[in-house]
C-alpha cells in the first residue's frame, strides 16, 4: 500500500506538468496556428502567422537559458552520491538547440568525542562528485507558450573519496564511482508568456536511458599486496522511479532566458 500510495504521488506530480502543457497548447492552438512539423498537404500559408517568430519558443532563438537541468546520482561505494545539474540551453535555430551542465558535490568534516576532560577528533574523509551533462534538444512543434520537445542526453559522473590511516595498521581506503547514461526524453518546455514572463520557462518530461555504473574500493595496507573490489552494473530503465520526488530530480527541469 506505501509504494503504491508513492507512485500515485508521482504520477499525480507529473499529470499536472502535463495538465499545465496541455492547457496552455490547447488556449494557444486556438488562438495561433502551429509552429513546427506540418502534415502534407497542408495549406502553404497555414503557417504564415508562426513563421514570422510570434512564439515564446520563437523568441529565445540565438539566446542563452541558464537554469537547473536535474539531480542525477553518482555511483560511490558507500551509496548514490546526488549532484544537482546546473547549466545552460542554447538554442541554435527553431528546432536544434544545445544543453550543456555540471553538477558538483563535495562534503567532509570531522567527528569529536570529549569525555572527562580529554577529546578525540577524527577527521571524517572528503567525498567528491563531479557530472558533466549534455543533450541536444529537438524543438518538433510548438505554439506560443509550448514547444514539444525531445531532448537525446548524455551524462559522465566520477565520484572519489581517500582515507589515510582507518584502522590500527595504517592502512589506506581508495573509494570511487562512474556513471555512463545514455538516453532520451520526451516532454513539454512552457514558457510563461502567459503571465508576462516569456523568458521563464519550465520543462518536463519522461524517457527510457541506458545506465552504466561502476564502482571501486582499494585498500593498500602497510605490509601485504592491494586488495581491489570492483562492482559494475549495466540497467536499462525509464526515467520515472517508484519514489514521487524522482518527478522533480531528473524529471522537472527551470531555466530562464537572457
Amino acid at each position: 500500500m506505501k509504494r503504491i500510495f508513492k507512485l500515485g504521488i508521482g504520477t499525480a506530480a507529473l499529470m499536472a506538468t502535463f495538465g499545465v502543457a496541455g492547457s496552455a497548447f490547447a488556449q494557444d492552438m486556438n488562438a495561433e496556428g502551429e509552429v513546427g512539423m506540418s502534415l502534407p498537404g497542408a495549406q502553404p500559408g497555414a503557417q504564415a502567422g508562426a513563421a514570422q517568430g510570434d512564439s515564446d519558443h520563437d523568441a529565445v532563438v540565438g539566446r542563452f537559458g541558464v537554469g537547473y537541468l536535474g539531480a542525477y546520482q553518482v555511483p560511490f561505494p558507500a551509496g548514490p552520491v546526488q549532484a544537482p545539474v546546473v547549466g545552460m540551453r542554447y538554442w541554435i535555430d527553431r528546432m536544434i538547440g544545445l544543453d550543456i551542465g555540471l553538477g558538483f558535490h563535495n562534503d567532509g568534516g570531522s567527528d569529536t568525542v570529549s569525555a572527562g576532560g580529554n577529546s578525540n577528533t577524527t577527521d571524517i574523509a572528503s567525498t567528491t562528485a563531479v557530472l558533466l551533462h549534455g543533450g541536444v534538444p529537438l524543438s518538433l512543434t510548438s505554439s506560443k507558450h509550448f514547444s514539444f520537445q525531445i531532448v537525446p542526453e548524455v551524462n559522465v559522473g566520477f565520484s572519489t573519496q581517500n582515507q589515510k590511516d582507518v584502522n590500527a595498521a595504517g592502512d589506506d581506503i581508495s573509494n570511487s564511482g562512474f556513471l555512463l547514461d545514455l538516453g532520451a526524453r520526451a516532454g513539454a518546455e512552457i514558457q510563461f508568456g502567459f503571465i508576462g514572463i516569456p523568458e521563464l520557462a519550465l520543462q518536463g518530461g519522461i524517457g527510457l536511458h541506458f545506465v552504466n555504473t561502476k564502482v571501486t574500493q582499494t585498500t593498500t595496507p602497510n605490509n601485504g599486496p592491494e586488495t581491489k573490489n570492483e562492482s559494475t552494473r549495466t540497467l536499462i530503465e525509464t526515467t520515472v522511479n517508484g519514489n514521487p520526488w524522482d518527478i522533480f530530480t531528473s524529471n522537472i527541469a527551470a531555466l530562464y532566458y537572457f
